[in-house]
């Protein structure tokens, strides 16, 4: 499903990109004579001072509120009695709290007066607030307020009380606003780019309002990130600007160490807190008493830069902070997260720049200050920037290299990183972090940035392929994660930064002295050229990756890989798969065969492979990894081979037959469109993926497949030939099979226990086995296109079962009793449907929370079906809008839910409804705030043209608002009327925020079909729209009168009833509100 919500400004990105950074944003909530007397005398103040401030007085478009909220420096947030009553200043709370974790935002909290503990705790009238809020809102909304709240009370803020009167309080707020934009202002004219905020999050985590705590905060991250520099700037404004008795700051700790010992340090490190030159310390574990006690009181500030050994912060300030006095603040930067594991308070992980702040930072390395760039120039510094990924340090030396250099210089180092060449100054930086790992680390550091590094592999992959012998190389993996040389994804795929990859690259070439003969990883495309041309491999040689698209045309003896003995990696992949280079099979030529492969290879990908099987004498001992897609294979490997080659020696048995294949977890041969076996993959044991995809000749699947315990995901999509998949065996971890597009499937009956996804679209078979009821995990099932006949009445017993795709499936004539866990449900095209049976009672419908339901051209429903489809779509929907009124505005997650079925009239329970193009809805009465959330309905007509997408084109008040509603269709054509029923949350928020000023206007809908090409083209006019405001209140009545009606037998004849009630309850709210 996709939704755009467009203005007359063009876009939303657009109408965000006009607001100005602010200063500060206020956040406050008046009408309280007080309350809005220090606002303005607040305001004063910030325009006398020049101070650009964003004042929220409730009427501002929501997304544009957002964004002056995450482009402010500070947010200023006025604490008055009422201020919790407010729904609208809570939701601004909880995204202010949201930019100073994510961010390092300034909050700046005023207890106005209200004491701090109400706010934090929520009593008083704060208490009585919340009271009603939880009558009113989703509890989970609720939740989030009262930690905004207890979060922004603990910060040190301005107390009314405190103050003689409002104007000093207001002179103390805009002394301290001041000073922080005079902050900004130094770091900007240091030509520091994108670390205000960077310091404001560290600033925060230090607490250093609180006076009487210590704290210590680590800040981590990979070389030339930044460390240094945000602890400078930190240190630098608490040592002016605080009360702090001793202040020292210690730069590149790891190499004074080296260089004077670390008891050298820890004399200067004290001599200098206390005050007293020539302080001897003779202990590494611990300090003499006499120090201890002057210490003891003494509020202190120290930073020690590139700590990269937990022993030199023991030997430093040992295991406890109780040596320093309270307020005392330290800092510790190091680019091993092990070493500040457990030893701060917290870790601040230093992120790259993003690419506008990088370019930024570039162009004033590069370029003189009054410099524009001209035309030549225009597009070569994005492309540095984007070699840089981000890294400051890169990007400074980078600019000044190339400062003041002609375009054709300009152009040679982009050669040069193209060819992973590395800044020599950069290099030597990384190196120094290479040779501090062990022996271990440094293997797996070259083999991931040498190998590895963009094969999306995850850890338990690398784990598997770098293994030495039986020992998991876990620890090493998770040091070099906290060493700031990987990265690991939260869905723990491992990767290296670009900057990293090239230095690993480096350091191989520095290890073989200029001879490519004695690498151990080749990835240059001249060095492998060279070496297979003329048969040079060593056993020197662990890994080898080549593009063969960009390879010159090369023929290869059949002993090519002979001499690699040690080789353990190959990759030989290309970047183009083009059918016409399929065909051409141009790069690698091997006119004579190829006679084997090391038999040490745990990777093996060769795009293209152009034989019909692997070599006679072919080992898989070791393999974790075999991809062979797009290849000419025929069999795998050579069977008929091996029993002649062993058949007197094993006479009598066939376990010789079976490969040894024990390491193999992933098996890709996709597109091998020559493919007709599989071989025995009984030994196996470990194989979790195997893909067949497109493996258009392959008739039938080795029986073995079913006894793969781990096997997760099998996918046998467009095996047009596969006739038959069945298996009595039931696996065991198989979590994903597809054989969407075997065209020729007839028999189906396969079963895990563990299935979480089953595509049997455009297959033939009649019907699913009845071991389907067995599948209680099944989350989404895709018969589409099929020839189903109709779906098992068990079908209601997979409770975890949340989508159901049956479009097309032109034979069904019955849907069963579907469970109440279903949120799709698209059963579009199935021309021949004519009954549903869907949940008889209120207590089963309300179970439900199907979020998209289409029946379109189901032109056969009886009308029983009908009806009860319509109540489905009326009590989904309603459900649906209830749930997301009540989520905090400034969620990412723009929700939408459509129900669509057949049928010419706009549903009776809508409110505004109109057999026209426009109306106008009058919302007058009450105040509104009590979130609204806005069904729409609009009756689509006939459509015989072919396109995915209709366009509706909502105009509110004769366009001062224009908004574009995208909604999927069928890909043919609708052929008869349909109710198309609609909730878009982004579409409510908008509507919302008008209502509060303008809750009278007009709505004119028109609507458009796209095309296959892309075109969009008007459609008659609709045959009726209509518009429903709900509110929390009034979806609960309505469930309350479902459930009075829980007999069958009278619920649908009480709809109607309900329906009616449902405006009457909806009326007497509006004037309830109006009168209060």
């Amino acid at each position: 499903m996709r939704s755009e919500t467009a203005t007359n400004t063009d876009t939303k990105d657009s109408m965000c990109s006009l607001i100005p950074k602010y200063d500060v944003f206020v956040s406050f909530h008046g009408p309280n004579t007080s309350d809005d007397g220090f606002l303005r005398h607040m305001n004063e103040a910030f325009s006398t001072n020049k101070i650009l401030a964003f004042v929220d007085k409730g009427d501002e478009i929501l997304p544009l509120l957002v964004k002056a909220i995450e482009t402010s420096l500070i947010s200023l947030v006025i604490f008055s009695q009422n201020y919790a009553s407010s729904a609208w200043c809570l939701d601004e709370l909880v995204k202010i709290v949201e930019c100073r974790k994510k961010d390092g935002q300034i909050l700046m909290p005023v207890f106005y007066r209200v004491d701090h503990t109400n706010v934090r705790n929520q009593k008083g009238s704060y208490a009585n607030a919340f009271a009603e809020h939880e009558k009113r809102y989703d509890p989970t909304r609720v939740q989030q307020w009262r930690s905004a709240l207890n979060e922004s009370a603990k910060i040190c803020g301005y107390h009314s009380s405190k103050f003689s009167d409002d104007a000093a309080l207001v002179e103390e707020i805009v002394n301290r606003v001041l000073k922080e934009l005079d902050r900004v202002k130094r770091i900007n004219s240091k030509g520091l780019v994108g670390i205000d905020k960077k310091i404001s999050h560290v600033e925060s985590l230090l607490e250093t309002g609180s006076k009487d705590i210590r704290r210590v905060i680590g800040i981590w991250g990979m070389n030339g990130i930044g460390k240094t520099t945000i602890a400078e700037e930190v240190y630098s404004r608490l040592c002016s600007d605080s009360d702090y008795e001793g202040c020292y700051f210690k730069a590149n700790v790891r190499e004074e160490s080296r260089r004077h010992g670390i008891m050298s340090l820890k004399e200067e490190l004290y001599s200098t807190l206390l005050g007293e030159q020539d302080l001897k310390i003779d202990t590494p574990d611990g300090l003499p008493d006499s120090v201890k006690s002057r210490l003891i009181d003494k509020k202190v500030l120290f930073v020690l830069d590139d700590v990269n050994d937990l022993r030199q912060l023991e030997t430093l300030i040992g295991s406890k902070l109780d040596l320093f006095g309270n307020g005392s603040r330290i800092i510790i930067t190091s680019r091993d997260k092990q070493v500040l594991a457990g030893r701060v308070d917290d870790i601040y992980e230093v992120m790259p720049l993003e690419f506008n702040d990088s370019l930024r930072l570039f162009n004033i390395n590069a370029f003189e200050k009054n410099h524009k760039n001209n035309k030549e120039y225009k597009e070569l510094p994005k492309m540095m920037v984007k070699y840089a990924e981000g890294i400051p340090l890169v990007l400074k030396v980078l600019g000044r290299l190339l400062r003041g250099k002609d375009k054709e210089v300009w152009e040679d180092y982009l050669g040069r990183f193209r060819k992973n060449i590395p800044i020599k100054i950069v290099h030597q930086i990384f190196r120094s972090s290479y040779n501090d790992l062990n022996r271990h680390e440094k293997k797996i550091f070259l083999d991931i940035g040498c190998f590895f590094n963009g094969l999306s592999l995850k850890v338990d992959d690398i784990q598997l392929l770098v293994k030495d012998h039986d020992n998991s190389m876990h620890v090493e993996l998770e040091s070099l994660k906290n060493k700031a040389l990987i990265t690991i994804s939260h869905v723990n795929v491992v990767a290296m930064h670009n900057i990293i990859k090239q230095s690993a690259l480096e350091i191989v070439r520095e290890e073989s002295n200029g001879d490519y003969e004695k690498k151990s990883r080749l990835m240059d495309p001249d060095d492998i050229y060279d070496v297979l041309k003329n048969n040079k491999g060593s056993e020197a040689i662990r890994s080898l990756a080549i593009d063969v698209s960009i390879i010159k045309e090369l023929q290869l003896h059949p002993k090519v890989f002979a001499k690699m003995k040690k080789l353990q990696y190959l990759d030989i992949y290309s970047k183009e798969y083009s059918r016409d280079f399929v065909r051409s099979r141009r790069g690698l030529y091997l006119p004579q065969g190829l006679e084997s492969f090391p038999n040490e290879l745990r990777y093996l990908r060769w795009a293209h492979f152009p034989f019909a099987s692997l070599p006679f004498n072919f080992s898989g001992e070791k393999l974790v990894v075999l991809d062979l897609q797009y290849s000419y294979l025929t069999q795998l490997w050579h069977e008929d081979y091996k029993v002649k080659q062993y058949a007197s020696t094993f006479e009598g048995s066939s376990s010789f037959l079976r490969q040894d294949l024990a390491n193999l977890k992933y098996l890709k041969l996709d597109s091998s469109t020559f493919l007709v076996e599989l071989p025995d993959l009984s030994n196996a044991t470990n194989l979790e993926v195997i893909d067949l995809r497109l493996c258009t000749m392959l008739k039938n699947v080795h029986p073995s497949v079913f006894t793969l315990n781990k096997l997760k995901k099998l996918d046998l999509g467009g095996c047009f030939s596969l006739e038959s998949f069945e298996s009595d065996i039931h696996l065991t971890s198989l979590r994903y099979l597809s054989l969407a597009s075997c065209t020729a499937l007839k028999e189906f009956s396969v079963t895990s226990k563990e299935m979480v996804k089953l595509n049997l679209e455009r297959t033939c078979i009649k019907q699913l086995p009845s071991s389907i009821k067995l599948q209680t995990k099944l989350e989404k099932l895709l018969l589409a296109h099929s020839y189903i006949e109709n779906l098992p009445e068990s079908i209601k017993n997979l409770t975890s079962l949340s989508h159901l795709g049956l479009q097309n499936c032109s034979k069904l004539r019955r849907l069963p009793e579907l469970p109440p866990s279903l949120i799709i449900l698209d059963a579009s095209g199935c021309v021949s449907l004519e009954n549903v049976n869907f949940p008889s009672t209120a207590h089963q419908m309300l179970k439900e929370n199907k979020t998209r339901v289409a029946f379109w051209n189901c032109l056969k429903l009886n009308q029983h079906s009908l009806n009860a489809i319509r109540l489905n779509a009326q009590i989904n929907m309603m459900k649906f809008t209830h749930q997301h009124i009540s989520i905090s505005r400034d969620h990412e997650y723009d929700a939408q839910g459509t129900y669509v079925y057949p049928g010419s009239n706009v549903p009776e329970w809508l409110l505004y409804r109109t057999t026209r193009d426009s109306m106008t809805i009058d919302l007058s009465f009450g105040n509104h705030s009590s979130p609204l959330g806005f069904i729409f309905c609009f009756i689509v007509p006939q459509v015989p043209s072919e396109g995915f997408i209709l366009r509706f084109n909502i105009e509110i008040d004769e366009g001062e608002e224009d908004i574009q509603l995208y909604l999927d269709k069928p890909r043919h054509a609708i052929k008869s009327d349909h109710v198309y029923l609609l909730y878009d949350r982004g579409f409510s928020r908008y509507l919302n925020s008008r209502v509060k000023d303008q809750p009278k206007f007009k709505i004119k809908v028109t609507a458009e079909s796209q095309t296959l090409t892309r075109q969009y083209v008007p459609l008659m006019m609709l045959k009726g729209f209509a518009v429903s405001p709900i509110n929390t209140s009034q979806y609960l009545n309505f469930v309350q009168h479902l459930e009075m009606a829980e007999d069958p037998s009278i619920l649908s004849s009480s709809i109607s009833i309900v329906n009616i009630l449902l405006l009457l309850v909806f009326i007497l709210l509006l004037i309830r509100m109006f009168v209060c």
